[in-house]
């Protein structure tokens, strides 16, 4: 399963506006960072992964 467009735009994006490696943000959303890197990479991850994200960038807007 991947991310949706939107997903994988709003976690570039927010990688990028942050400044800081896939290791620290996969640290911050909870999951592998080789997890994370394929998700960047639109590329097949687990939909509990996919779900990890998707709660973090909601929690990261909501709270901004």
């Amino acid at each position: 399963m991947k991310l949706s467009e939107e997903q994988l735009k709003s976690l570039r994006r927010t990688k990028g506006e942050m400044n800081v490696t896939i290791i620290a943000l996969a640290k911050m959303i909870g999951i592998n960072r080789r997890t994370l890197s394929r998700a960047l990479k639109d590329e097949n991850i687990k939909p509990l992964s996919i779900q990890k994200i998707n709660n973090w960038l909601l929690d990261r807007y909501m709270n901004n």
